[in-house]
């Protein structure tokens, strides 16, 4: 009994197929094999040299090559005709003679120009934009991008940006002639600028100018499809490189969408011309436009409303500035995005208020496992779109991965991506560091399925799988981390190169503590990353535990960032019997009240206290009278947080050790950059490298 062909596209491979889906496929890879083939015999034979003249739209061409009624005939002739034509003498304007086909002279029809010059100015409008995805990198170019080999650098100075250093793959001839320049650019003051740097006009006329200095400096970057790590992101600049990547992202799907949608007209006046179906017509490689799956844009970002605010501004970049009940009929699904995606804001004390940096990061909602798929149309932007027909797709790393390790569907639509913002980096490591580098794992990889586009559509070079070279990746961070720099030196790889932001700290968070104590930093002596770990905790057990049981040695907070040294630490304290209390991130409330009364009132000498409890609560422990940091912050301002928690109003007058108070660091020459952001760049400097294990620093009246 013949089975019934399914409808459902998700899984058109697990089921028997048309006889005309199957035809299509054969004859598609027919007319590939037979063009190799024919392209090699025509090579041979002699072909009209004579100049050309006019541009001949390739709807016109196709109908000469038809003299054969027979279909496989036919289409042998169409193959032949289209390889004795290159690509470059189709798409040239300013030629002498026409185009001679099989012996035959076809004229062009002046009905046509115009259609020819519109299309001649859509191409000069994505120039830069053509020439980054029409580059073919050939195998010693990709070999050498893997090696990091033959890398210039350049160092600059802009002036909102401060010190750049360019790092560009030489695999041209003359590099300095393809790659541009590092001079500082001009401010974009209206929407002349924006097109001169190539945005698109409907952009441009909603887009909020002038921008400021950092603005145009950072969207002169993207827009020269360079990788960007700028490790300078503050509370006051946020909003401000929030708007530029959502501009180049915007820019860039808009492009991308039109350059397929005019080659979709092209290929349909083609079809028509020829009676067939557009699947059925044998496409010139110029008509490459596409990857594997539909998705070319991916942001990753912490919390979902950091996706509001990104939807919302692509919303007012397309649509113009609008207020929630306006973008609820411009935006399908917006209401109910609004719903899922705003609210539930954490309550904020009034009498023992939070910092201000923490009111700022937990503002809105903060729920951290959600995925969101953006889908572009002509007229319309489509919200919670299936991931396989979706332009862009925001996530945060726990919802990413969770789509990656989802079982009954594939992550093929990671296969393509061609932009990769990640924000607020920082915030990344107090979630799940892990989530986020197994998400970029899985990028580019061959897909699981075969994918539903045409493959005469599809690039060549995504065909052969070096998508990942021609991926832009933009990361932003507050402060500069080992974690940050090894995913930008492992997993971008674009062939344009990267741009890094790195400017000297004169001043660190250690000229905001107030209280006047001694921080004694003792350095780590080790022979290797690897072995940090277990040299850092040696340490500890050898020079530092020993204190605990001197005679008046209470009070004492140890500060852990790491969530892995916070459980051996504490695997090793139960095991030395050391009278302690606890409080991380999976600790209750009520526990961590207790274990904050017991430490106040002299119950317990050791507090053990991990950085994401901290991150998270940000609880004013009262009581310390002696810090031990295990290791440098990887939140630079808890430095400072951490040593103010000992002023004299936080203390307990009847615990009996008013002068018995201390500071300790430990560090090792691996932590220069997390030094760098408490002590500054030259004294952390001085200290992995000096001649002493032990160093003090005193903010002492």
């Amino acid at each position: 009994m013949k089975q019934k062909h399914s409808k459902n596209r998700a899984k058109p491979y697990n089921k028997p197929t048309p006889a005309r889906r199957n035809e299509r496929f054969s004859k598609n890879y027919s007319f590939i094999q037979r063009s190799k083939q024919m392209e090699e015999t025509q090579r041979r034979q002699k072909f009209p040299t004579t100049a050309i003249k006019e541009f001949e739209p390739v709807a016109e061409l196709l109908p000469e090559v038809q003299d054969d009624n027979n279909e496989a005939g036919f289409y042998e002739q169409l193959v032949t005709g289209f390889n004795h034509i290159p690509t470059s003498q189709i798409l040239s304007f300013n030629t002498e003679e026409p185009i001679v086909l099989a012996s035959k002279k076809i004229k062009l029809k002046k009905a046509k120009r115009s259609e020819i010059k519109k299309i001649n100015a859509d191409l000069e409008t994505c120039n830069s934009f053509s020439k980054r995805f029409d580059f073919e990198l050939s195998t010693d170019n990709i070999n050498d991008l893997i090696a990091k080999k033959d890398v210039k650098s350049i160092k600059s100075n802009w002036t909102a940006l401060g010190n750049l250093k360019f790092e560009i793959p030489q695999l041209f001839p003359d590099s300095a002639a393809k790659h541009p320049d590092s001079n500082e650019p001009t401010t974009i003051e209206n929407s002349s600028d924006l097109q001169k740097l190539e945005v698109k006009t409907s952009i441009c006329a909603n887009a909020i100018l002038p921008l400021s200095a950092l603005q145009s400096e950072l969207f002169y970057i993207a827009n020269n499809y360079q990788d960007l790590y700028y490790p300078h992101r503050t509370l006051s600049n946020a909003e401000d490189i929030r708007y530029v990547y959502c501009l180049h992202a915007l820019n860039h799907m808009l492009k991308v969408r039109s350059l397929i949608l005019r080659n979709n007209e092209k290929v349909s006046a083609l079809a028509k011309s020829m009676k067939l179906s557009p699947n059925e017509v044998s496409i010139p490689e110029s008509f490459r436009d596409q990857g594997l799956k539909r998705m070319k844009v991916v942001f990753i970002v912490p919390f979902r409303e950091s996706a509001l605010k990104i939807v919302n501004i692509i919303g007012d970049l397309l649509f113009g500035s609008q207020d929630d009940q306006a973008r609820k009929n411009s935006i399908a699904n917006y209401e109910s995005f609004l719903g899922d995606y705003s609210g539930n804001t954490i309550y904020f004390p009034k009498t023992n208020p939070k910092p201000v940096d923490y009111e700022q990061t937990f503002s809105g909602n903060t729920d951290d496992n959600f995925k969101l798929g953006i889908r572009f149309t002509k007229k319309t932007m489509s919200l919670f779109s299936d991931m396989n027909t979706s332009d862009m797709l925001i996530a945060s790393p726990l919802g990413l991965r969770m789509l990656v390790t989802d079982k009954d569907n594939d992550f093929d639509f990671l296969n393509s991506i061609e932009l990769l913002i990640v924000d607020q980096a920082e915030l990344f490591l107090a979630q799940n560091w892990e989530n986020l580098l197994h998400s970029l794992d899985h990028l580019h990889l061959q897909p699981q399925k075969l994918p539903d586009t045409n493959c005469q559509r599809v690039r060549t070079w995504c065909l052969s799988g070096a998508s990942s070279f021609y991926r832009q990746t933009l990361l932003f961070s507050s402060h500069d981390l080992p974690e940050f720099r090894a995913v930008v030196n492992s997993k971008c790889n674009n062939y344009q190169g990267m741009i890094r932001v790195s400017n000297l700290i004169e001043n660190g968070h250690i000229r905001n503590v107030l209280t006047p104590i001694q921080q004694i930093f003792r350095r780590i002596s080790c022979s290797n990353v690897e072995s940090t770990f277990d040299d850092r905790f040696q340490y500890f057990v050898k020079h530092i535990m020993p204190q605990f049981s001197k005679p008046g040695f209470s009070h004492c907070m140890l500060y852990v960032p790491s969530y892995f040294d916070y459980v051996r630490i504490r695997n090793h304290f139960k095991t030395e019997m050391i009278s302690f209390v606890q409080i991380n991130e999976y600790t209750k409330k009520e526990k961590i009240s207790r274990a904050r009364d017991i430490f106040f009132h002299s119950g317990a000498s050791v507090l053990l206290y991990s950085e994401r409890a901290h991150f998270f609560r940000r609880t004013r422990i009262k009581g310390i009278r002696n810090l031990i940091i295990y290791q440098p912050p990887n939140f630079p301002h808890f430095y400072s947080e951490m040593i103010n928690l000992m002023l004299e109003s936080n203390q307990n007058p009847r615990d009996g050790f008013e002068e018995a108070m201390s500071v300790t660091v430990l560090f090792t020459k691996y932590d220069l950059l997390t030094l760098s952001h408490i002590v500054g760049s030259e004294n952390a400097v001085k200290l992995t490298r000096g001649k002493k294990d032990s160093y003090v620093f005193s903010t002492k009246n």
